[in-house]
């Protein structure tokens, strides 16, 4: 669509919505009736109309959301090895693979939450086969 016609269009849009918002309900109501028209039923139909698609919105909102979620949900291996073996092949993926590195609170010893959470995360980035425990 060209620049003009945007233009245009965007001039034909705000005549309506003038013209609708300087329009009483009697008025509207009264065109409705000289159109043949039952205004009752068209606002019900219109009212159904917007219900609908709302709740289509909204379904595929939901669908979008999930199918986002699911792309982006991280497995966890669904076990580990025992502490010491993680140890092991965390300190082997590291000597494999001079560029991986990782930092630890204020130096301290790593906690066994430290260890597995290196381990899954290493796990993920395919530096560790999770099928090799023992």
């Amino acid at each position: 669509m060209t620049t003009d016609a945007r233009k245009t269009l965007s001039a034909i849009q705000a005549l309506i919505s003038k013209d609708l918002v300087e329009t009483s309900a009697e008025q509207i109501r009264a065109e409705f009736v000289e159109d043949g028209l039952n205004p009752d039923r068209v606002a019900r139909e219109m009212a159904e109309a917007i219900d609908a698609a709302v709740s289509e919105f909204q379904r595929s909102r939901v669908a979008a959301t999930k199918a986002v979620k699911k792309a982006t949900k991280v497995p966890v291996p669904t076990s580990r090895p025992a502490l010491e073996r993680i140890k092991e092949l965390v300190q082997s993926a590291f000597q494999r693979e001079p560029n991986l590195a990782t930092a630890f609170r204020n130096g301290s010893k790593q906690s066994e939450n430290d260890w597995n959470s290196t381990y899954d995360d290493l796990v993920l980035l395919g530096k560790i086969d999770p099928n090799q425990h023992d």
